[in-house]
């Protein structure tokens, strides 16, 4: 399968059978570099990231997967302000599309609540999650409600130290076609950095540097089961109107979350999304039920 029949299978995951956002509408995506979802033709769309197109072609030079020839010419710079503010006038927006970013935000509820109040009333953002299961944080532990509140609470605007030294203690090196074939190499796979990068992170999150990590950690039902516990105890009432989980040799599940005021049963889509979890064909025995232990 070559890269655009991937794109558009991620799409047609991500929007359903329209496979995109729609006509007339107007959104942000963030981070699209060479491979944004939502095309300039079909939306109006604006591009958002924290680096211009240039500084993000020399960032990513080196990196043969970028296509860095294809990076697309960002609209607005962040540097970290209100996403309506950013955007000015531009708001309320009928959409935001954020591939593989949510994992990465220092505030993962301030996030969310920034996101919500950049919509429209019935907007839309659209979510391409990575599973722990499937990805290099395999061994980590899934993100509780607790890290989520602090982080909150402090309104960080980098990753906090904990989550830093988790990351380099814990993240493995795996290959996810391999464990969609076989899950037993999971228990065997090795870890990605050695005991020295905790020194190293640590003296790096002294010196006040930003350090680019996974600050949060999901399965498809510790993500429902932990936006149940931010909608009840910080507020940002979202409304699920579609879900896919993880399919067979990929590592992402997607979720579009509707501004609503309408009470979401998020026990419920807690439960599909464990039930409805796909597994490698006689994987290790047991795992399910390991992975299905809810997040305290």
């Amino acid at each position: 399968m070559n890269f655009q029949d991937v794109l558009q299978r991620r799409r047609e995951r991500l929007f359903g059978p329209r496979a995109g956002p729609g006509q007339n509408l107007r959104g942000v995506e963030f981070g699209p570099l060479s491979r944004p979802l939502v095309g300039k033709a079909e939306s109006e769309v604006y591009y958002v990231d924290y680096c211009d197109a240039d500084e993000l072609k020399a960032k990513y030079a080196d990196v043969s997967e970028a296509h860095v020839n294809d990076i697309v010419e960002v609209d607005f710079v962040s540097k970290g302000e209100p996403l309506a503010e950013l955007v000015g006038e531009k708001a309320p927006l009928d959409y935001v599309v954020a591939s593989h970013v949510i994992e990465h935000v220092p505030d993962l509820a301030g996030w969310l609540m920034d996101m919500h109040a950049s919509l429209r009333e019935g907007g839309t953002l659209y979510l391409v999650v990575p599973d722990k299961r499937f990805t290099f944080d395999l061994h980590r532990r899934c993100t509780g409600y607790e890290e989520v509140k602090a982080a909150f609470h402090e309104h960080r605007k980098r990753p906090g130290l904990r989550l830093v030294l988790d990351h380099f203690a814990n993240v493995v090196n795996v290959d996810t076609f391999a464990l969609w074939d076989d899950y037993s190499i999971a228990s065997d796979a090795p870890f990605a950095h050695g005991p020295e990068f905790l020194d190293i992170a640590h003296q790096h999150y002294h010196e006040g540097r930003y350090i680019d990590i996974h600050c949060w950690v999901f399965t498809p039902w510790s993500f429902m089961h932990l936006m149940g516990q931010i909608s009840e105890r910080i507020g940002c009432d979202f409304m699920v109107s579609h879900f896919m989980t993880t399919q067979p040799h990929d590592l992402e599940f997607y979720v579009a979350l509707k501004k609503s005021d309408a009470r979401t049963d998020w026990r419920k889509y807690e439960t599909m999304a464990r039930e409805g979890a796909l597994w490698p064909e006689g994987g290790i025995p047991g795992v399910e039920e390991i992975f299905s232990k809810s997040v305290a």
